[in-house]
């Protein structure tokens, strides 16, 4: 993830892209409700580039410009722009009631197990109850059923151990611009993480590092830091959260899924280049480090 994928960014007309010249038609500032399980942020208006973001289930964004069906969209969620490609679902927002705390919850055509799920949700999605509620099950406004146990209402109280959320990633599959239990990368895994405590930051390690949202600065470099469980390591183009005073959680490319490493394992590879502690008071970052 790179700083440039936040707003104040725009293309302007008569930007190019590898199939050729297109006109670029800057949209209205309409804004639109994710219906897809899913979808991913792209770097420009085209397949096989890489994915930026993703967003998820029920998150609304604001279309800046379209092009070919191509959209190039604001997640409300956390400020990223990307490219929407063609076909992704979408709706005039409508008020969410209820948010998937579930890893995964599956959308059911009917209020039973038997029913084979036709859609999986995953962690945070948010869903919208129509008041159908039998034997356990509870009815979306789209005609499907979720199990309620796996939702919590929107205005559930914060998680009070983000540490705690990142390790139900545990094991989940390492996706470049992942920020879902479908695939994660290692600023989705903090940004999820954090969000789910109340502190919405960026997807991307570098904007991360510079958030005072995030917590205390406690060091520059990792030395002589007695780490303590939930705090936010960072490294050039990387994060992770410690676990214990030794071991880090993090999603790396070098398993491609969300591991449990020795800290100092994974500093033989890349320098630990800051240390943030959630919960505590700020102390700026030395800047000439990120």
């Amino acid at each position: 993830m790179t700083d440039a994928l936040y707003p104040s960014r725009s293309v302007g007309t008569g930007a190019k892209v590898a199939a050729g010249f297109h006109e670029v038609r800057p949209a209205p500032m309409t804004t639109r409700q994710l219906t897809a399980p899913h979808a991913v942020l792209l770097e420009e208006p085209q397949q096989g580039v890489p994915q930026t973001s993703e967003m998820i289930c029920g998150e609304r964004f604001r279309i800046l410009e379209e092009r070919d069906g191509w959209l190039r969209a604001e997640n409300a969620f956390d400020g990223h722009v990307g490219w929407l490609p063609p076909g992704t679902a979408h709706r005039e927002p409508v008020a969410p009631t209820h948010r998937v705390r579930a890893l995964r919850a599956d959308l059911h055509p009917g209020p039973t197990h038997r029913a084979p799920p036709v859609a999986t949700l995953s962690f945070g999605s948010l869903v919208t109850l129509d008041g159908r509620a039998e034997n356990g099950w509870v009815g979306t406004d789209d005609g499907l059923w979720l199990f309620a146990g796996w939702l919590e209402p929107v205005d559930a109280p914060p998680a009070t151990d983000h540490l705690a959320t990142a390790l139900r990633f545990l094991e989940t599959p390492y996706v470049w611009g992942g920020r879902s239990s479908f695939g994660i990368d290692c600023s989705g895994l903090a940004l999820t993480a954090m969000a789910a405590a109340g502190v919405v930051s960026h997807h991307s390690s570098g904007m991360q590092r510079k958030d005072e949202r995030l917590g205390a600065w406690v060091s520059d470099d990792g030395r002589d830091v007695e780490y303590q469980r939930g705090d936010i390591v960072f490294f050039p183009g990387h994060v992770g959260l410690m676990v214990d005073g030794a071991n880090l959680l993090h999603a790396t490319v070098f398993t491609m899924s969300v591991v449990i490493e020795p800290l100092s394992e994974v500093a033989k590879r890349a320098e630990i280049n800051g240390v943030r502690r959630p919960g505590q008071g700020v102390r700026r970052p030395d800047l000439t480090r990120a």
